[in-house]
Protein backbone atom coordinates (compact mmCIF):
# COMPACT_ATOMS: atom_id res chain seq x y z
CA UNK A 1 0.00 0.00 0.00
CA UNK A 2 1.39 3.41 -1.03
CA UNK A 3 2.04 5.91 1.76
CA UNK A 4 1.06 9.60 1.59
CA UNK A 5 2.53 12.07 4.09
CA UNK A 6 0.50 15.20 4.86
CA UNK A 7 2.55 18.02 6.43
CA UNK A 8 0.06 20.66 7.53
CA UNK A 9 -0.80 22.26 10.89
CA UNK A 10 -4.51 22.47 9.96
CA UNK A 11 -6.52 19.59 11.52
CA UNK A 12 -9.31 20.00 8.96
CA UNK A 13 -6.84 19.49 6.07
CA UNK A 14 -5.43 16.36 7.75
CA UNK A 15 -8.95 15.02 8.30
CA UNK A 16 -9.96 15.73 4.69
CA UNK A 17 -7.06 13.70 3.31
CA UNK A 18 -7.74 10.87 5.75
CA UNK A 19 -11.42 10.72 4.75
CA UNK A 20 -10.56 10.77 1.08
CA UNK A 21 -7.71 8.27 0.88
CA UNK A 22 -7.33 6.16 4.06
CA UNK A 23 -9.09 3.16 2.46
CA UNK A 24 -6.68 3.05 -0.49
CA UNK A 25 -3.46 4.43 0.96
CA UNK A 26 -1.53 4.68 4.20
CA UNK A 27 -1.94 8.25 5.48
CA UNK A 28 0.86 9.71 7.62
CA UNK A 29 0.33 12.97 9.54
CA UNK A 30 2.94 15.59 10.30
CA UNK A 31 1.55 18.73 11.95
CA UNK A 32 4.67 20.83 11.33
CA UNK A 33 7.87 20.69 9.30
CA UNK A 34 9.92 19.07 12.05
CA UNK A 35 7.41 16.24 12.51
CA UNK A 36 7.16 15.74 8.76
CA UNK A 37 10.94 15.39 8.33
CA UNK A 38 11.10 12.96 11.26
CA UNK A 39 8.41 10.75 9.68
CA UNK A 40 10.19 10.94 6.33
CA UNK A 41 13.45 9.71 7.89
CA UNK A 42 11.80 6.67 9.49
CA UNK A 43 8.97 5.69 7.09
CA UNK A 44 8.84 4.74 3.41
CA UNK A 45 6.84 7.54 1.79
CA UNK A 46 5.59 7.67 -1.81
CA UNK A 47 4.00 11.13 -1.93
CA UNK A 48 4.04 14.30 0.19
CA UNK A 49 1.48 17.11 0.46
CA UNK A 50 3.20 20.11 2.06
CA UNK A 51 1.58 23.32 3.29
CA UNK A 52 3.46 26.48 2.38
CA UNK A 53 2.55 28.49 5.51
CA UNK A 54 3.21 26.76 8.86
CA UNK A 55 4.57 27.86 12.23
CA UNK A 56 8.33 27.59 12.55
CA UNK A 57 10.05 26.55 9.32
CA UNK A 58 8.02 27.53 6.25
CA UNK A 59 7.06 25.08 3.50
CA UNK A 60 9.72 26.14 0.99
CA UNK A 61 12.53 25.44 3.47
CA UNK A 62 10.98 22.04 4.22
CA UNK A 63 10.76 21.39 0.48
CA UNK A 64 14.50 22.05 0.13
CA UNK A 65 15.26 19.61 2.96
CA UNK A 66 12.95 16.93 1.52
CA UNK A 67 14.63 17.23 -1.88
CA UNK A 68 18.02 16.72 -0.27
CA UNK A 69 16.76 13.61 1.54
CA UNK A 70 14.67 12.14 -1.31
CA UNK A 71 15.37 13.88 -4.66
CA UNK A 72 12.84 11.76 -6.59
CA UNK A 73 10.01 11.96 -4.04
CA UNK A 74 7.03 13.93 -5.48
CA UNK A 75 6.02 16.85 -3.24
CA UNK A 76 2.76 18.72 -3.85
CA UNK A 77 2.59 22.21 -2.31
CA UNK A 78 -0.60 23.47 -0.63
CA UNK A 79 -0.79 27.23 -1.18
CA UNK A 80 -3.16 30.13 -0.65
CA UNK A 81 -5.35 31.11 -3.59
CA UNK A 82 -3.58 33.40 -6.07
CA UNK A 83 -0.15 33.09 -4.46
CA UNK A 84 1.62 32.61 -7.81
CA UNK A 85 5.04 33.80 -6.69
CA UNK A 86 5.14 30.99 -4.14
CA UNK A 87 4.02 28.47 -6.78
CA UNK A 88 6.76 29.53 -9.20
CA UNK A 89 9.45 29.30 -6.51
CA UNK A 90 8.16 25.92 -5.32
CA UNK A 91 8.21 24.45 -8.84
CA UNK A 92 11.72 25.81 -9.40
CA UNK A 93 12.82 24.02 -6.20
CA UNK A 94 11.47 20.69 -7.50
CA UNK A 95 7.84 20.56 -6.36
CA UNK A 96 5.81 18.05 -8.38
CA UNK A 97 2.61 20.16 -8.46
CA UNK A 98 0.50 22.48 -6.30
CA UNK A 99 -3.08 22.80 -5.06
CA UNK A 100 -4.82 25.90 -3.79
CA UNK A 101 -7.03 26.40 -0.76
CA UNK A 102 -9.91 25.76 -0.50
CA UNK A 103 -9.11 22.23 -1.61
CA UNK A 104 -10.60 20.86 -4.83
CA UNK A 105 -11.31 17.16 -4.19
CA UNK A 106 -11.37 16.20 -7.87
CA UNK A 107 -8.05 17.90 -8.54
CA UNK A 108 -6.45 16.29 -5.49
CA UNK A 109 -7.65 12.83 -6.60
CA UNK A 110 -6.17 13.30 -10.08
CA UNK A 111 -2.85 14.55 -8.67
CA UNK A 112 -2.59 11.60 -6.25
CA UNK A 113 -3.18 9.01 -8.99
CA UNK A 114 -0.82 10.76 -11.39
CA UNK A 115 1.97 11.21 -8.84
CA UNK A 116 1.77 7.62 -7.55
CA UNK A 117 1.82 6.29 -11.11
CA UNK A 118 4.98 8.34 -11.67
CA UNK A 119 6.51 6.84 -8.50
CA UNK A 120 5.53 3.33 -9.61
CA UNK A 121 7.09 3.80 -13.05
CA UNK A 122 10.21 5.37 -11.52
CA UNK A 123 10.68 2.36 -9.22
CA UNK A 124 10.20 0.00 -12.17
CA UNK A 125 12.71 1.90 -14.32
CA UNK A 126 15.25 2.01 -11.48
CA UNK A 127 14.87 -1.73 -10.87
CA UNK A 128 15.30 -2.51 -14.57
CA UNK A 129 18.24 -0.14 -14.81
CA UNK A 130 19.95 -1.73 -11.79
CA UNK A 131 19.52 -5.17 -13.33
CA UNK A 132 20.87 -3.91 -16.65
CA UNK A 133 23.95 -2.40 -15.00
CA UNK A 134 24.49 -5.56 -12.93
CA UNK A 135 24.44 -7.68 -16.08
CA UNK A 136 26.53 -5.27 -18.13
CA UNK A 137 29.43 -7.75 -18.23
CA UNK A 138 27.37 -9.81 -20.67
CA UNK A 139 26.86 -6.83 -23.00
CA UNK A 140 29.96 -7.68 -24.97
CA UNK A 141 30.13 -7.44 -28.71
CA UNK A 142 32.18 -10.43 -29.82
CA UNK A 143 33.99 -10.38 -33.11
CA UNK A 144 37.39 -9.62 -34.60
CA UNK A 145 36.24 -10.03 -38.19
CA UNK A 146 36.64 -7.01 -40.45
CA UNK A 147 32.88 -6.45 -40.72
CA UNK A 148 32.41 -6.48 -36.93
CA UNK A 149 35.33 -4.13 -36.42
CA UNK A 150 33.54 -1.66 -38.69
CA UNK A 151 30.41 -2.02 -36.52
CA UNK A 152 32.44 -1.31 -33.38
CA UNK A 153 34.00 1.76 -35.02
CA UNK A 154 30.51 3.04 -35.90
CA UNK A 155 29.40 2.60 -32.29
CA UNK A 156 32.45 4.58 -31.15
CA UNK A 157 31.62 7.44 -33.53
CA UNK A 158 27.96 7.59 -32.45
CA UNK A 159 28.09 6.72 -28.75
CA UNK A 160 27.95 10.33 -27.51
CA UNK A 161 26.18 11.76 -30.53
CA UNK A 162 22.50 12.44 -29.88
CA UNK A 163 21.32 11.83 -33.45
CA UNK A 164 18.80 9.03 -34.04
CA UNK A 165 20.61 5.77 -34.83
CA UNK A 166 19.00 3.08 -36.97
CA UNK A 167 20.30 -0.49 -36.65
CA UNK A 168 19.58 -2.88 -39.53
CA UNK A 169 20.16 -6.62 -39.62
CA UNK A 170 18.55 -10.04 -39.73
CA UNK A 171 16.83 -11.48 -36.67
CA UNK A 172 19.33 -12.70 -34.10
CA UNK A 173 22.28 -10.60 -35.27
CA UNK A 174 22.43 -8.59 -32.03
CA UNK A 175 20.63 -5.32 -32.76
CA UNK A 176 19.63 -4.78 -29.12
CA UNK A 177 23.21 -5.54 -28.08
CA UNK A 178 24.39 -2.65 -30.26
CA UNK A 179 21.68 -0.38 -28.82
CA UNK A 180 22.88 -1.34 -25.32
CA UNK A 181 26.47 -0.55 -26.30
CA UNK A 182 25.45 2.88 -27.59
CA UNK A 183 23.66 3.62 -24.31
CA UNK A 184 25.85 2.05 -21.61
CA UNK A 185 29.13 3.32 -23.05
CA UNK A 186 27.91 6.89 -23.49
CA UNK A 187 27.05 9.94 -21.44
CA UNK A 188 23.51 8.64 -20.75
CA UNK A 189 24.66 5.36 -19.17
CA UNK A 190 23.31 6.26 -15.71
CA UNK A 191 19.88 7.07 -17.11
CA UNK A 192 17.13 4.56 -18.06
CA UNK A 193 17.36 2.29 -21.10
CA UNK A 194 13.83 1.42 -22.22
CA UNK A 195 13.27 -1.13 -25.00
CA UNK A 196 9.95 -1.52 -26.84
CA UNK A 197 9.33 -4.27 -29.40
CA UNK A 198 6.91 -2.87 -32.00
CA UNK A 199 6.20 -6.33 -33.42
CA UNK A 200 3.17 -8.33 -32.37
CA UNK A 201 1.36 -5.48 -30.58
CA UNK A 202 -1.97 -4.15 -31.74
CA UNK A 203 -2.18 -0.51 -32.76
CA UNK A 204 -4.00 0.57 -29.59
CA UNK A 205 -1.69 -1.37 -27.25
CA UNK A 206 1.46 0.02 -28.89
CA UNK A 207 0.00 3.55 -28.78
CA UNK A 208 -0.65 3.15 -25.05
CA UNK A 209 2.78 1.63 -24.43
CA UNK A 210 4.63 4.46 -26.15
CA UNK A 211 2.57 7.51 -25.19
CA UNK A 212 0.61 6.49 -22.08
CA UNK A 213 -2.80 7.95 -21.24
CA UNK A 214 -4.55 10.32 -18.88
CA UNK A 215 -7.11 9.07 -16.35
CA UNK A 216 -10.52 8.64 -18.00
CA UNK A 217 -8.97 8.92 -21.49
CA UNK A 218 -11.04 5.89 -22.51
CA UNK A 219 -13.32 3.32 -20.92
CA UNK A 220 -11.36 1.40 -18.30
CA UNK A 221 -8.61 4.02 -17.92
CA UNK A 222 -9.11 4.49 -14.18
CA UNK A 223 -5.73 6.13 -13.60
CA UNK A 224 -2.93 7.86 -15.43
CA UNK A 225 -0.39 5.68 -17.25
CA UNK A 226 3.07 6.94 -18.17
CA UNK A 227 4.27 5.79 -21.58
CA UNK A 228 7.74 4.59 -22.51
CA UNK A 229 8.77 7.88 -24.17
CA UNK A 230 8.16 9.60 -20.85
CA UNK A 231 9.59 6.81 -18.70
CA UNK A 232 12.88 6.90 -20.62
CA UNK A 233 13.52 10.37 -19.17
CA UNK A 234 17.03 11.54 -20.07
CA UNK A 235 18.06 8.04 -21.09
CA UNK A 236 17.46 6.04 -24.27
CA UNK A 237 14.34 4.59 -25.85
CA UNK A 238 15.03 1.67 -28.20
CA UNK A 239 12.25 0.90 -30.71
CA UNK A 240 12.93 -2.61 -31.96
CA UNK A 241 11.29 -3.96 -35.13
CA UNK A 242 10.14 -0.49 -36.15
CA UNK A 243 9.34 -1.92 -39.58
CA UNK A 244 6.27 -3.54 -37.97
CA UNK A 245 4.99 -0.25 -36.52
CA UNK A 246 1.43 0.54 -37.77
CA UNK A 247 1.15 3.54 -40.11
CA UNK A 248 -0.97 5.53 -37.64
CA UNK A 249 1.72 5.17 -34.94
CA UNK A 250 4.40 6.02 -37.52
CA UNK A 251 2.62 9.35 -38.03
CA UNK A 252 2.63 10.09 -34.29
CA UNK A 253 6.25 8.97 -33.96
CA UNK A 254 7.28 11.25 -36.83
CA UNK A 255 5.83 14.22 -34.93
CA UNK A 256 7.73 13.15 -31.81
CA UNK A 257 11.12 13.24 -33.54
CA UNK A 258 10.29 16.38 -35.52
CA UNK A 259 8.93 18.44 -32.62
CA UNK A 260 10.72 16.69 -29.72
CA UNK A 261 7.44 16.48 -27.83
CA UNK A 262 4.33 14.32 -27.49
CA UNK A 263 1.01 14.04 -25.67
CA UNK A 264 -0.46 11.30 -23.53
CA UNK A 265 -3.65 9.80 -24.93
CA UNK A 266 -6.48 12.08 -23.83
CA UNK A 267 -4.03 14.77 -22.72
CA UNK A 268 -3.58 18.34 -23.94
CA UNK A 269 -0.25 19.10 -22.29
CA UNK A 270 2.83 18.82 -24.51
CA UNK A 271 5.52 16.67 -22.88
CA UNK A 272 9.13 17.25 -23.90
CA UNK A 273 11.03 14.29 -25.32
CA UNK A 274 14.35 14.14 -23.47
CA UNK A 275 15.47 10.64 -24.39
CA UNK A 276 17.72 9.59 -27.23
CA UNK A 277 15.97 7.48 -29.86
CA UNK A 278 17.44 4.30 -31.36
CA UNK A 279 15.48 2.19 -33.86
CA UNK A 280 16.04 -1.24 -35.37
CA UNK A 281 14.44 -3.65 -37.80
CA UNK A 282 15.07 -6.89 -39.66
CA UNK A 283 13.02 -5.61 -42.61
CA UNK A 284 14.40 -3.80 -45.65
CA UNK A 285 12.76 -0.42 -45.09
CA UNK A 286 13.44 0.78 -48.65
CA UNK A 287 11.22 -2.05 -49.91
CA UNK A 288 8.61 -1.36 -47.21
CA UNK A 289 8.46 2.29 -48.35
CA UNK A 290 7.88 1.21 -51.97
CA UNK A 291 5.17 -1.19 -50.83
CA UNK A 292 3.42 1.59 -48.90
CA UNK A 293 3.98 -0.07 -45.51
CA UNK A 294 6.40 2.53 -44.15
CA UNK A 295 6.29 6.31 -44.38
CA UNK A 296 8.96 7.70 -46.69
CA UNK A 297 9.42 10.88 -44.61
CA UNK A 298 9.90 8.81 -41.45
CA UNK A 299 12.39 6.57 -43.23
CA UNK A 300 14.57 9.55 -44.12
CA UNK A 301 14.36 10.91 -40.57
CA UNK A 302 15.61 7.69 -38.92
CA UNK A 303 18.09 6.69 -41.63
CA UNK A 304 20.61 9.47 -40.93
CA UNK A 305 23.04 7.40 -38.84
CA UNK A 306 22.84 3.70 -39.74
CA UNK A 307 24.63 0.63 -38.41
CA UNK A 308 24.27 -2.56 -40.46
CA UNK A 309 24.89 -5.85 -38.65
CA UNK A 310 26.16 -8.72 -40.82
CA UNK A 311 24.59 -12.20 -40.59
CA UNK A 312 26.71 -14.82 -38.87
CA UNK A 313 27.36 -16.66 -42.14
CA UNK A 314 29.27 -13.58 -43.32
CA UNK A 315 31.52 -13.52 -40.25
CA UNK A 316 32.29 -17.23 -39.72
CA UNK A 317 35.73 -16.43 -38.30
CA UNK A 318 33.97 -15.05 -35.20
CA UNK A 319 32.15 -18.33 -34.46
CA UNK A 320 34.91 -19.98 -32.32
CA UNK A 321 35.17 -16.89 -30.11
CA UNK A 322 31.39 -16.70 -29.79
CA UNK A 323 31.25 -20.39 -28.83
CA UNK A 324 33.86 -19.94 -26.09
CA UNK A 325 32.09 -16.83 -24.77
CA UNK A 326 28.69 -18.53 -24.57
CA UNK A 327 30.14 -21.65 -22.91
CA UNK A 328 31.75 -19.52 -20.18
CA UNK A 329 28.59 -17.45 -19.73
CA UNK A 330 26.26 -20.47 -19.55
CA UNK A 331 28.64 -22.40 -17.26
CA UNK A 332 28.23 -19.66 -14.64
CA UNK A 333 24.46 -19.75 -14.93
CA UNK A 334 24.05 -23.52 -14.51
CA UNK A 335 27.00 -24.04 -12.12
CA UNK A 336 28.98 -26.34 -14.38
CA UNK A 337 32.58 -26.09 -15.50
CA UNK A 338 32.77 -26.97 -19.18
CA UNK A 339 35.95 -27.32 -21.17
CA UNK A 340 36.08 -25.85 -24.66
CA UNK A 341 33.89 -27.34 -27.38
CA UNK A 342 35.63 -30.23 -29.23
CA UNK A 343 37.11 -29.23 -32.59
CA UNK A 344 34.91 -31.76 -34.39
CA UNK A 345 31.76 -29.97 -33.21
CA UNK A 346 33.31 -26.54 -33.84
CA UNK A 347 33.98 -27.62 -37.42
CA UNK A 348 30.32 -28.57 -37.84
CA UNK A 349 29.26 -25.24 -36.44
CA UNK A 350 31.66 -23.42 -38.79
CA UNK A 351 30.05 -25.15 -41.78
CA UNK A 352 26.48 -24.27 -40.82
CA UNK A 353 24.77 -21.16 -42.24
CA UNK A 354 22.96 -20.15 -39.00
CA UNK A 355 19.67 -18.75 -40.33
CA UNK A 356 18.89 -17.62 -36.75
CA UNK A 357 22.34 -16.00 -36.48
CA UNK A 358 24.03 -15.40 -33.09
CA UNK A 359 20.81 -15.99 -31.15
CA UNK A 360 20.47 -19.45 -32.71
CA UNK A 361 24.09 -20.25 -31.88
CA UNK A 362 23.58 -19.19 -28.28
CA UNK A 363 20.41 -21.28 -27.97
CA UNK A 364 22.14 -24.38 -29.29
CA UNK A 365 25.16 -23.93 -27.02
CA UNK A 366 22.77 -23.52 -24.07
CA UNK A 367 20.93 -26.71 -25.02
CA UNK A 368 24.18 -28.66 -25.34
CA UNK A 369 25.47 -27.43 -21.97
CA UNK A 370 22.21 -28.42 -20.27
CA UNK A 371 22.19 -31.87 -21.94
CA UNK A 372 25.86 -32.61 -21.22
CA UNK A 373 26.38 -35.38 -18.64
CA UNK A 374 29.85 -34.27 -17.60
CA UNK A 375 32.22 -31.38 -18.16
CA UNK A 376 32.93 -32.33 -21.77
CA UNK A 377 30.38 -31.63 -24.51
CA UNK A 378 30.17 -34.38 -27.13
CA UNK A 379 28.18 -35.14 -30.28
CA UNK A 380 25.72 -37.05 -28.11
CA UNK A 381 24.80 -33.79 -26.37
CA UNK A 382 23.78 -32.17 -29.62
CA UNK A 383 20.00 -32.15 -30.17
CA UNK A 384 19.09 -34.71 -32.86
CA UNK A 385 17.52 -32.07 -35.10
CA UNK A 386 20.57 -29.83 -34.76
CA UNK A 387 22.99 -32.60 -35.67
CA UNK A 388 20.80 -33.65 -38.60
CA UNK A 389 20.49 -30.08 -39.86
CA UNK A 390 24.24 -29.51 -39.62
CA UNK A 391 24.99 -32.62 -41.69
CA UNK A 392 22.35 -31.86 -44.29
CA UNK A 393 23.45 -28.25 -44.52
CA UNK A 394 27.10 -29.18 -45.07
CA UNK A 395 26.25 -31.60 -47.90
CA UNK A 396 23.81 -29.11 -49.39
CA UNK A 397 26.48 -26.41 -49.39
CA UNK A 398 29.01 -28.71 -51.10
CA UNK A 399 26.46 -29.42 -53.84
CA UNK A 400 25.55 -25.73 -54.16
CA UNK A 401 29.20 -24.74 -54.50
CA UNK A 402 29.83 -27.56 -56.99
CA UNK A 403 26.87 -26.51 -59.12
CA UNK A 404 27.89 -22.82 -59.17
CA UNK A 405 31.41 -23.80 -60.25
CA UNK A 406 30.31 -26.30 -62.93
CA UNK A 407 26.85 -25.17 -64.08
CA UNK A 408 28.16 -24.51 -67.60
CA UNK A 409 29.60 -28.03 -67.88
CA UNK A 410 28.01 -31.28 -69.02
CA UNK A 411 27.97 -34.66 -67.27
CA UNK A 412 27.48 -33.09 -63.83
CA UNK A 413 26.74 -36.35 -62.00
CA UNK A 414 30.05 -38.08 -62.97
CA UNK A 415 31.90 -34.89 -62.02
CA UNK A 416 30.11 -34.77 -58.66
CA UNK A 417 30.77 -38.45 -57.97
CA UNK A 418 34.45 -37.90 -58.72
CA UNK A 419 34.66 -34.99 -56.29
CA UNK A 420 32.76 -36.75 -53.51
CA UNK A 421 34.78 -39.95 -54.02
CA UNK A 422 38.02 -38.02 -53.65
CA UNK A 423 36.77 -36.30 -50.45
CA UNK A 424 35.64 -39.62 -48.98
CA UNK A 425 38.96 -41.38 -49.72
CA UNK A 426 40.92 -38.50 -48.16
CA UNK A 427 38.70 -38.64 -45.06
CA UNK A 428 39.04 -42.43 -44.62
CA UNK A 429 42.78 -42.29 -45.28
CA UNK A 430 43.31 -39.85 -42.40
CA UNK A 431 41.09 -41.80 -40.01
CA UNK A 432 42.75 -45.17 -40.85
CA UNK A 433 46.28 -43.76 -40.97
CA UNK A 434 46.53 -44.77 -44.66
CA UNK A 435 46.00 -48.48 -43.84
CA UNK A 436 44.79 -49.66 -47.28
CA UNK A 437 43.27 -52.91 -46.06
CA UNK A 438 41.10 -51.12 -43.55
CA UNK A 439 40.34 -48.37 -46.07
CA UNK A 440 39.29 -50.83 -48.78
CA UNK A 441 37.01 -52.66 -46.36
CA UNK A 442 35.32 -49.43 -45.21
CA UNK A 443 34.90 -48.18 -48.77
CA UNK A 444 33.63 -51.55 -50.07
CA UNK A 445 36.19 -51.84 -52.85
CA UNK A 446 39.26 -54.00 -53.48
CA UNK A 447 42.77 -52.92 -52.59
CA UNK A 448 43.67 -52.92 -56.30
CA UNK A 449 40.82 -50.55 -57.08
CA UNK A 450 41.75 -48.38 -54.12
CA UNK A 451 45.37 -48.25 -55.25
CA UNK A 452 44.33 -47.14 -58.71
CA UNK A 453 42.11 -44.44 -57.25
CA UNK A 454 44.81 -43.19 -54.93
CA UNK A 455 47.37 -43.54 -57.73
CA UNK A 456 50.06 -44.20 -55.16
CA UNK A 457 51.20 -46.89 -52.74
CA UNK A 458 53.86 -44.81 -51.08
CA UNK A 459 52.09 -44.39 -47.74
CA UNK A 460 50.89 -47.96 -47.23
CA UNK A 461 51.63 -49.10 -43.70
CA UNK A 462 50.64 -52.76 -43.73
Amino acid sequence: MAAILIIDDDNSIQKSFSNLFSKEYKILNGYNGKEGLKILSSEEVDLVFLDYRMPGIDGLEILKKIKKMEPDLPVVMITAHGNFETVIEAISLGAYDYIEKPLDIDKITIIVKRALETVKMSKYVNAVQSEQIKNSEFRKIIGNSAVMQEVIKSIGRLVNNDVIVHIAGESGTGKELVANALHFNGKRKNEPFIAVNCSGLTESVLDNELFGHEAQAFTGAVSLKIGKFEAAGDGTIFLDEIGDMPLSIQTKFLRVIQENEFNRMGGLKNIKLKARVITATNRKLEEEVKAGNFREDLFYRINVAKIVLPPLRERREDIPELIDFFIQKISKKINKNFTALPEEIKDKFMNYDWPGNVRELQNWITSMCINAKGSVITNIDMPVLVSKNLKEDTLSRVIDEFYMENKDSKNLLPLLYEKLEKLMIEKIAKEQNFNKSAMAELLGISRVTLAKKMNSDSKETD
